[in-house]
């Protein structure tokens, strides 16, 4: 079995409690600053109007837009429907802290799959770091918190990833029952890339995930690594692209393999004032699953609303997903999200 430190552990619990910190002071601090002057405001709308009216194409206006986001802190002038793209964008250049609180229900042919739910919050910082050439350095993490997570308990105890791989040997005379709340293996990933001129979007880097979860007796116990690439485009409408990653486990428990691509599907089309029609589904596929315990498809769409609670852009979304290919033995059917998201100022700048 593989083991870790508890001082490694620690540190990843303190920042778990400080991450969701530091974008609530975000936004009290935003609440408590000066208002964005509305004058200013209107001549740089007016300026921004005027420049895409002479530029007359739909790309170079978005990039445009683009660079005028990058470029700024938050607080600053820019549209929010600027903003809005930037905060949907994985390789921009704002500093943003996603806050995810996801329900998933579950469906499936072993008994009472059909009755089991899941609460999980995901915690994800990102870090962008802005390169003279113009593109980004980005560190980000992925921090889970789950609240439920339904096992299940027959001739042993068969967490959802053990289950896809042992459908053909575990027993089916027994039934699901829920974890204990706990702290997840966090994720990571470390990209380079950026935006074009003509707006096209590209990234590639490195992901993994760190072996700290809490939950000792049903974790993975290893530590995963894998390349990650993305592509998209923002346009005069919105942005669309995909962001896909493999991660295989290359130290730590060998009694069953991880092997799981996945690719995230990211698209917003503006209606303006910072609205967006968003949507975000992750396909996955387990390569070392049983057959028919595979394939991960959810569809769906949300809506998402980006404002200013002072001088912090703040994000809210919700989202509705159904899968409508999931694995046969036990999967998710529905995912519901709720987002939350402000964009805030570096920490260390004045």
């Amino acid at each position: 079995m593989y083991t870790y430190s508890g001082a490694l552990k620690g540190i990843c619990l303190l920042a778990v409690l400080f991450t969701p910190a530091m974008s609530l002071a975000a936004v009290s601090v935003g609440t408590k600053a000066s208002e964005v002057d509305q004058e200013t405001y209107a001549v740089h709308a007016t300026i921004m109007a005027q420049n895409s009216s002479s530029q007359g194409s739909a790309d170079t206006e978005a990039a445009a837009a683009m660079s005028d986001v990058a470029a700024d802190q938050p607080g600053s002038t820019v549209s929010l429907d600027e903003v809005a793209i930037q905060l949907i964008n994985p390789i921009s250049s704002v500093f943003r802290v996603e806050n995810d609180f996801n329900y998933y229900s579950y469906d499936g042919s072993l008994p009472g799959a059909g009755d089991q739910g899941n609460w999980n919050i995901l915690i994800k910082p990102h870090f962008p770091i802005s390169l003279s050439n113009g593109k980004n350095i980005l560190i980000r993490l992925e921090i889970p918190i789950i609240l439920t997570e339904p096992v299940f308990v027959s001739d042993a105890v068969y967490p959802a990833y053990l289950i896809r791989q042992r459908t053909t040997t575990m027993s089916t005379d027994g039934a699901f029952v829920d974890q204990h709340s706990h702290l997840e293996d966090i994720g990571f990933d470390a990209a380079y890339g950026g935006v074009s001129d003509n707006g096209f979007i590209s990234m590639f880097g490195v992901a993994g995930a760190v072996p700290v979860s809490t939950d000792t007796s049903n974790s993975k116990h290893q530590l995963q690594l894998g390349p990650e690439i993305a592509f998209g485009k923002i346009t005069s409408w919105g942005v669309v692209g995909a962001w896909l990653t493999h991660l295989i486990d290359v130290v730590g428990e060998d009694s069953f393999d991880t092997n799981i691509t996945s690719m995230k599907v990211f698209f917003a089309y503006g209606l303006g004032n910072g609205w967006q029609i968003i949507s975000n589904p992750v396909i996955s596929y387990d390569w070392a699953a049983d057959s028919g315990n595979r394939l991960f498809l959810p569809i769906g769409a949300g809506i998402s609303k980006t404002t200013r609670i002072g001088n912090t852009p703040l994000k809210f979304s919700v989202e509705l997903q159904k899968f409508v290919v999931s694995p046969d033995f036990f999967g998710p059917d529905l995912l519901l999200r709720f987002s939350l998201t402000p964009a805030i100022a570096y920490p260390w700048s004045k």
